[in-house]
């Protein structure tokens, strides 16, 4: 049973729910979302795994196919292959398809395209350890059969807990060669949208504790620090999204300040400004289609105002 904390939690998820649903009930303001998704998710799941291109970096290679020759050709292609993969639940969100074990299957091939053709789209026929873990992976053997179990769980979903421990059960079975945190992530999501929640966002700065909450949880057998971790993350990224796309504010965009603009009119540098937002100290009034900050001349002058004291 969820404690006092938890249940607050679920009631603030099932509020933002209510709102999230409104937000984007049009068909304009959801693909207005996917397109910002389809990079925003590739950048934080990416770097999950190692993946070292920035925010900005993701975007270019995303929307307008530009590379620095500072970067990898596989970071790129496992960038482009995660927008590649997202589109494809995106397709699957405006139909009626069930989710599946071919569906599994077609995320992970399309995100290991061009990198591993092998194993692409298949179950591991090896065994795999995770580097720097004490936690010991299921026989390759096994995979088969649990992941069967897994599907007759992903059927019977009933509640968005339900999601977010198959999501553990999931890298915990860790089916694939590789590639495994990727397509967990996605499905999670896909599972948690066709629900009618937002995508849980793992931001960068939540990285290392979204790996501890999972090992705890697989070492030791008790979930309550992992379900408490992910619903967090589930209503930070509600208020992420709403932060970002909800215009309650009704600023016009073009009278507000780039983030240039912004460190230059409160005299910091936007190296600040942008270790600022990193922190949650500062947020951006809303974020352009493309992912840029914008900042309200209100911003400015609280700000001032603060520094005056």
């Amino acid at each position: 049973m969820p404690d006092t904390e938890d249940k607050l939690i679920l009631s603030k998820i099932l509020g933002h729910q209510k709102r999230y649903k409104k937000l984007f009930s049009s068909n304009r303001n959801k693909e207005l979302l996917y397109n910002w998704l389809k990079s925003e998710l590739a950048y934080t799941s990416n770097h999950i795994e190692g993946n070292t291109l920035t925010r900005k970096e993701t975007r270019l290679i995303i929307e307008e196919g530009i590379t620095s020759s500072s970067k990898s050709i596989r970071e790129y292609q496992e960038t482009l292959n995660h927008a590649e993969a997202f589109l494809y639940i995106v397709d699957l969100l405006k139909s009626s398809r069930a989710v599946n074990e071919e569906v599994v299957l077609e995320i992970h091939r399309r995100l290991l395209k061009g990198i591993d053709d092998y194993n692409a789209g298949f179950y591991r026929n090896c065994s795999v350890r995770i580097l720097g873990s004490r936690v010991v992976l299921p026989n390759y053997s096994k995979v088969p059969y649990l992941m069967e179990g897994f599907f007759k769980k992903l059927s019977d979903i009933k509640e968005v807990q339900d999601i977010i421990k198959l999501h553990l059960d999931f890298v915990s079975i860790h089916p694939f060669s590789d590639g495994n945190g990727r397509t967990a992530r996605l499905l999670m999501n896909l599972l948690l949208m066709k629900h009618g929640f937002c995508p849980i966002i793992i931001r960068v700065r939540d990285r290392k504790n979204y790996i501890s909450y999972i090992e705890k949880a697989q070492l030791s057998g008790k979930v309550e620090e992992y379900m408490r971790f992910m619903l967090t993350r589930l209503n930070g990224s509600f208020e992420t999204i709403f932060d970002t796309f909800d215009s309650k504010n009704d600023i016009p965009q073009e009278k507000l300040l780039k983030i240039s603009a912004f460190a230059t009119a409160v005299n910091l540098p936007v190296s600040t400004i942008r270790y600022w937002v990193k922190m949650g100290k500062i947020k951006p009034t809303m974020y352009t289609e493309s992912g840029y900050m914008l900042f309200s001349k209100e911003q400015v002058n609280k700000l001032l105002s603060k520094k005056n004291k």
